[in-house]
């Protein structure tokens, strides 16, 4: 498990270089006008990530309600933190931050959200090598569009490009403090449920208020309902993964990394 988790941060915090695309001015025009749709398929890829989260709560909740109630827990200090920090989920639009203490408050909201990622991520694969792997997805494809928003907040506050991409790469690597904090805290059995309720909670929290289409984003229903067919593809392309993967794993090895993971503790 230990290697699958740095090897799951290296490459999210390689991510968070993606703001070198956008240097060039084809490849910057290219993926600027695709970015909507690819929050719209990244939210179909979330939705099932937070349905497994989900279940392995359930899984080893007392009860459905106990499972509940701490889901519902990870979703308001999810929305708590946004409100106190809107900067923790910021992606590329017209309304981005221009002057230096803007792009500051950005910077220390995304150091924040980086250390949650790496609880998360921990967690998950503490659980089993399948959902670690829906997560990392899930945070590359999340991390890859708020690095790329970051970075055009940072070049408008007047930092070069290459301190912009030096900055990103230094703060994605606050999730190294997340998976430090999550492994102390897993030493302890009773806190896995509670850690990936919160999990769960915050990816659904995410999921609600930064991924899923909005009518009113929309000049017309048909460019909605192309969002819409968007999300539905990310829930097929994540669901069969996730399903191979499964599969894979247990004709494999004759048990699932589920049981791995718990015997782990």
């Amino acid at each position: 498990m230990v290697i699958e988790v740095w090897l799951a941060v290296l490459a999210i915090m390689l991510v968070s270089l993606a703001g070198v695309l956008f240097i060039n001015k084809f490849t910057k025009d290219f993926f600027e006008q695709r970015l909507p749709f690819l929050v719209s398929f990244s939210a179909g890829v979330f939705l099932v990530t937070a349905g497994a989260l989900i279940f392995e709560v359930f899984e080893l909740s007392p009860s459905v309600a106990v499972g509940v109630m701490m889901i519902v827990v990870g979703y308001l200090l999810a929305w708590l933190l946004q409100r106190l920090l809107p900067e923790t989920h910021h992606h590329h639009d017209n309304d981005c931050v221009i002057h230096k203490g803007g792009a500051k408050k950005l910077i220390i909201g995304d150091g924040i959200h980086n250390i949650a990622d790496g609880i998360v991520l921990i967690t998950a694969f503490s659980v089993s090598s399948v959902l670690g792997f829906a997560i990392t997805v899930s945070i590359i494809i999340h991390e890859a569009l708020q690095e790329i928003s970051e970075f055009f907040v940072l070049r408008q506050a007047g930092y070069s490009t290459k301190q912009a991409l030096l900055i990103n790469f230094a703060v994605s690597g606050t999730i190294i403090i997340g998976v430090v904090l999550g492994y102390f805290a897993l030493a302890s059995e009773s806190l896995e449920l509670v850690l990936l309720a919160v999990s769960a909670g915050f990816f659904i929290q995410v999921v609600i208020h930064d991924l899923l289409p909005k009518r009113s984003h929309h000049e017309t229903k048909n460019e909605f309902f192309k969002h819409v067919i968007l999300v539905v593809l990310g829930v097929i392309t994540m669901g069969y993964l996730a399903n191979s993967l499964t599969e894979e794993h247990v004709h494999g090895d004759g048990e699932s990394h589920l049981e791995e993971g718990l015997d782990s503790h």
